[in-house]
């Protein structure tokens, strides 16, 4: 047997025809999606970077505590974006048909627990929307969302993690803790493109980032529509307008592979331990059968 053959992996197109029952078995009928979007952010990262390094964390995660990969979906929620080159928009309806049809099929191969685990910001209100619509059509599978941002760390938590000794850090040089510090203690903008976004995709395919763009474009807040947030309204405008750039970040320089790799080491961790939470949850799974037998 060759010994790429012996290795056990979670990714659904890369799993053995033959072994693929002995998956569904190993993940406890648990499969994850992740969903992410092709946009710009600033000029340092790749269009794909939210698929990236989300599924940088996720494919870590199911090595950890195994759950099967779906094939990762690129197209999420960009609709206004277009000034952007790159960009890929396609309409709410059919990114919705492209779910509905993506949980069927985890469904009808043996997964009963479906975990949509977003990479973008401007996905989470239409996630949350379809996982919704799951109960319209009374399917007898279950459909969770999970953010990436619940597994990443916080730079001020690893500051406190490095101080107490904790092993995971060992690689990192004074220089790199005093780059989490700065960022800790001057970041004004942040989340978009930011010092940990940044660093995951460092620690998983460094490659394909640019650090000696990082600084290519302002992305602090220019605060246009701060009034009317302030007044309590929303507006789909929001965060364009605050960020045109399309990067929500300063304090960010003196990133680095070591940092990355500490961050994404991390946050699999996080989720992984989030993930087994689910795979052994029994209650959900009979509120579920209760519900159905109520419509």
């Amino acid at each position: 047997m060759p010994e790429w053959a012996e290795r056990e992996t979670m990714l659904w197109t890369e799993i053995l025809s033959g072994d693929f029952e002995k998956a569904v078995e190993k993940s406890k009928g648990v499969c994850g999606l992740v969903v992410g979007c092709v946009e710009h952010h600033g000029r340092h990262l790749p269009l794909g970077m939210d698929v990236f390094h989300t599924a940088g964390v996720a494919e870590r995660a199911a090595e950890k505590e195994p759950f099967v990969l779906f094939p990762h979906m690129y197209f999420g929620e960009k609709q206004g974006a277009g000034e952007f080159k790159g960009t890929i928009i396609f309409s709410s309806k059919l990114m919705f048909d492209i779910l509905t049809e993506s949980c069927d099929e985890m469904a009808r191969n043996g997964f009963k627990k479906i975990v949509l685990i977003n990479g973008h910001g401007g996905n989470t209100a239409m996630l949350s929307n379809f996982a919704r619509s799951v109960l319209h059509e009374k399917k007898d599978y279950m459909v969770f969302n999970y953010g990436i941002v619940s597994a990443w760390p916080k730079v001020k938590q690893m500051l406190k993690m490095i101080e107490s000794g904790d092993r995971r850090f060992a690689e990192l040089t004074e220089e790199d803790v005093a780059v989490l510090r700065n960022f800790a203690e001057n970041n004004t903008a942040s989340g978009h493109g930011d010092l940990l976004e940044t660093a995951m995709l460092l620690g998983y395919r460094p490659e394909l980032v640019d650090m000696r763009r990082v600084n290519d474009v302002d992305g602090r807040s220019t605060h246009l529509l701060d009034h009317l947030a302030r007044a309590g309204f929303s507006t789909h405008y929001s965060w364009m307008s605050s960020f045109p750039n399309s990067l929500s970040s300063d304090a960010h320089d003196g990133n680095n592979e070591r940092i990355g790799r500490c961050v994404v080491r991390l946050a699999a961790d996080k989720m992984a331990a989030d993930f087994k939470v689910l795979k052994e949850d029994t209650v959900c799974e009979e509120y579920h059968k209760l519900w159905l037998s109520k419509q």
